[in-house]
């Protein structure tokens, strides 16, 4: 079903197929050659969205359920590239504020995950994402990820049968791909091509959905793409692990985060967390600034303003904003409505408008 390309000792195809590795453009003469008139059509869809939200922006992207949440103020502002073809998906994303995501995407697929640009560090299952790096990490188990204020990311879903079949032709794409959510360092160079060619196979300036209808520019533009993920992959080794004392720190503040989020309803306080996580508040305090970059205080209340506004853009249209606010235990409606300002670019009112507008 699915072709491959495979660029080591070993190939996976016959060479005679196989597009040259570090070409990713449609070939424009494919469809003259191959593509008798009256023939059907391969099927592929191919999105370019613009975001004004973060919960806008995690819908935005087909067939995952995932949550985002703004962290840094200001308007937000981000956009969506996304191509399905032969079974997988491949989609970039930008945005312009701090984001923590966690989710999940489609079952029974494998994601890679490639930094394009990045205002600073990421962090992902407790570790730092940087562009020299990767992530990875399969559908079942999902992912959380907090993202620097200015971030560009490729990702590729790769379902588990392509996977096989790659692995059925010899491709030793099991051992290669961890089995549980890991950050990898690739050689610079193959790295640098892999990015080289899905930034082009994404631009919407430049993409021509006229040849992808074609199969066999579906199939030359699928082998390079998994060509270069599997040269990437085999000069690739596992990002050193972070000290004990940071993972442990970062454990510990995903479970005072996770603690908090289980009550949304009656958000605990900064001294509730400290007794259930049996911690002074100085140091959990410490623990906050050195993986997020933010007290405790300032950070939950940044993901309840986000949980307001999502129920602001859900709600029915006679809902009132105080007691929407109340519910995430706002009860100084002034002070509330400054800080969702602060965070939001705009007014609980604003939100309201946008959503009745719609």
């Amino acid at each position: 079903m699915y072709s491959s390309l495979h660029s080591g000792q070993q190939p996976c195809i016959r060479r005679e197929r196989a597009p040259k590795p570090n070409s990713c453009t449609i070939d424009k003469r494919g469809p003259q050659q191959a593509h008798p008139a009256g023939a059907t059509a391969a099927p592929f869809s191919f999105e370019h969205k613009s975001t004004r939200d973060s919960d806008q922006h995690a819908e935005s992207l087909a067939q995952w359920d995932q949550t985002y949440d703004q962290l840094s103020p200001g308007p937000f502002a981000g956009e969506v590239v996304e191509l399905w073809f032969k079974g997988i998906q491949i989609f970039r994303e930008t945005t312009n504020r701090s984001v923590f995501q966690n989710g999940a995407p489609w079952q029974n697929c494998h994601i890679i995950g490639i930094p394009v640009a990045m205002s600073g560090p990421g962090l992902f299952c407790r570790q730092q994402v940087n562009m020299d790096s990767v992530f990875t990490f399969q559908s079942e188990q999902g992912f959380s990820l907090t993202t620097p204020e200015e971030f560009d990311v490729i990702g590729i879903a790769i379902p588990d049968t392509t996977l096989a079949e790659l692995e059925s032709e010899g491709c030793n794409i099991r051992q290669l791909i961890p089995d549980r959510p890991s950050l990898l360092v690739p050689n610079k160079n193959k790295l640098d091509e892999l990015r080289a060619c899905l930034t082009s196979v994404l631009d919407p300036q430049h993409f021509q959905q006229e040849l992808l209808c074609y199969p066999q520019v579906q199939r030359s533009m699928h082998s390079a793409i998994i060509g270069h993920i599997l040269e990437t992959l085999e000069q690739a080794h596992p990002a050193p692990m972070p000290a004990l004392s940071f993972k442990a720190r970062s454990h510990l503040v995903n479970a005072a985060i996770d603690y908090a989020q289980s009550r949304p309803s009656d958000p605990p306080t900064v001294q509730e967390l400290c007794s259930k996580l049996n911690i002074s508040s100085r140091l959990l305090n410490y623990y906050f600034q050195e993986i997020l970059g933010s007290s405790p205080h300032h950070y939950l209340c940044k993901l309840r303003l986000n949980g307001v506004r999502r129920e602001l853009r859900a709600a029915a249209p006679q809902a009132a904003i105080r007691d929407i606010a109340a519910q995430w235990g706002f009860s100084h409606q002034p002070r509330f409505a400054a800080e969702y300002r602060a965070l939001f670019g705009e007014l609980p009112s604003a939100t309201v408008k946008q959503r009745q507008a719609h």
